[in-house]
């Protein structure tokens, strides 16, 4: 287990560098004792590896030497790809019919959800129309009942009334 100053001086960056590089590990390749981390021995190759990688790409001329192994190595990977690449492309067409079947499938389900929608809707409409009918019958028969009913004079109108 190294600190992160130690990987820094290894590696001859600076300690910021190396700290935002180990943000991006995982957190079993960190081990924290008080206020300092510790990385573990896989913390530190992953770290290292990845520092070296990064100033070979900030270095200028630093590119790899291409060789003739090199050269066939990668043309065989390009076959490997290429290969991967036309099978996944198949399994794709295969899952894009899949999905047109199934929205077809779909869409029968949903005609049918829209049309049920349709029929409670009316149904709604229809029992809302009743409801106000029935309250507007309501409504009417208790103003019939209190123009029926004889008025109650209170105390201040049967005092200042008019006696005949």
């Amino acid at each position: 287990m190294k600190t992160i100053k130690q990987i820094a001086d290894e590696l001859g960056v600076s300690k910021d560098k190396v700290k935002y590089q180990v943000r991006k590990l995982p957190d079993n390749c960190l081990v924290k004792v008080g206020n300092i981390i510790y990385l573990t021995d896989d913390g530190c190759l992953k770290t290292k590896e990845i520092m070296q990688d990064k100033n070979m790409k900030d270095s200028p001329g630093n590119y790899p030497v291409i060789t003739r192994n090199s050269l066939e190595e990668e043309n065989e990977l390009y076959i490997i790809l290429k290969a991967e690449l036309e099978l996944k492309n198949k399994q794709i067409e295969t899952l894009q019919a899949d999905l047109a079947s199934e929205r077809v499938h779909n869409r029968e389900q949903i005609e049918k959800l829209t049309a049920a929608l349709v029929t409670a809707q009316q149904s709604a409409h229809a029992a809302q129309a009743l409801h106000a009918g029935t309250m507007q019958k309501h409504l009417i028969s208790d103003e019939t009942v209190d123009a029926e009913k004889p008025k109650s004079n209170g105390f201040l109108s049967r005092f200042f009334s008019k006696k005949t």
